[in-house]
């Protein structure tokens, strides 16, 4: 999962202000949405022209969400950070027998 720098300082700022959760102490993921929304919204045009990055926004929403509730392991998260990709170029790959891959860190 890629998370954006904008989205991921938006998040940290909303789940950071005591406003965003409610009387008992849990989140509020309401105001904790909206407030990310806002943040990452540029002026007053809609944050999203096209499905697809709404959808983005979506997924990299609920991931940091699933992350701060404790849903994955620190393990999988370090996982998600990491994207696997394989070699085409067949000058790059040392042993035919074998994939190559690149790893490309977020």
């Amino acid at each position: 999962m890629q998370i954006s720098n904008e989205m991921g300082r938006a998040f940290n700022k909303a789940i950071t202000n005591p406003e965003n959760f409610n009387k008992d102490g849990s989140v509020n993921w309401n105001f904790i949405d909206a407030d990310c929304y806002m943040d990452v919204k540029p002026d007053d045009s809609p944050l999203f022209n096209t499905r697809e990055e709404g959808q983005a926004y979506v997924d990299q929403f609920d991931y940091l969400a699933n992350v701060w509730e404790g849903k994955y392991t620190v393990h999988q998260v370090r996982q998600n950070r990491i994207q696997i990709m394989p070699v085409t170029n067949p000058d790059l790959i040392l042993d035919p027998s074998k994939p190559a891959y690149i790893v490309k860190t977020l």
